[in-house]
């Protein structure tokens, strides 16, 4: 499972390198990048980074017996019908109302991500006292850190890399459609 870990940190953080780059070029270069080397595969890249994402979870969840907490149960329900969801998207060629529809639950994904990163990062002693409490209901930890790589990347970073490439990829698709 270490090696696993490495390799979905490696990967995580590349994409957040992608991330990134594809974010400067909507902002400032007005997607001229993306259009030239992206486009092309950018339903591609949705379909199996959301695809990817479920199947992960569900490798850490159903096969190494990890029980997810109340936080990453929120992440999973912003994450697992976007898989379906581009999947019909992309067979129907539906690129005006999908972006907007995935693009909002990324964004949810992203806050609660965001949040669960920032509990993770509080000292123990500070969860007793209540400081950002979790949502959890007991069965698991929310603080808890299944994958911690380089002394920095776990999960809930993981997961927020995930929904910030697939919001930046929703408002490219978005910006096309309307071209």
């Amino acid at each position: 499972m270490s090696t696993l870990n490495f390799w979905c940190a490696v990967g995580g953080l590349a994409m957040g390198a992608f991330t990134l780059g594809l974010y400067a070029d909507y902002f400032f270069n007005q997607s001229k990048l993306y259009t030239k080397y992206v486009a092309f595969f950018a339903w591609q890249f949705v379909i199996l980074s959301t695809v990817g994402g479920v199947v992960m979870t569900l490798v850490y969840s159903e096969y190494f017996g990890f029980v997810p907490c109340s936080l990453c149960w929120l992440q999973r329900i912003a994450l697992y019908p976007q898989a379906l969801f581009s999947i019909i998207a992309y067979q129907s060629r539906e690129k005006v109302f999908f972006p907007l529809y995935a693009g909002s639950l990324a964004f949810f994904g992203f806050g609660v991500a965001v949040y669960q990163y920032i509990y993770q990062l509080i000292p123990k002693e500070q969860h007793a006292a209540g400081f950002m409490p979790c949502l959890a209901d007991g069965s698991a930890d929310c603080a808890e850190k299944i994958i911690n790589e380089f002394g920095f990347v776990t999960f809930p970073m993981l997961s927020a890399i995930l929904f910030l490439f697939l919001i930046v990829l929703y408002l490219n698709l978005r910006r096309e459609a309307k071209k």
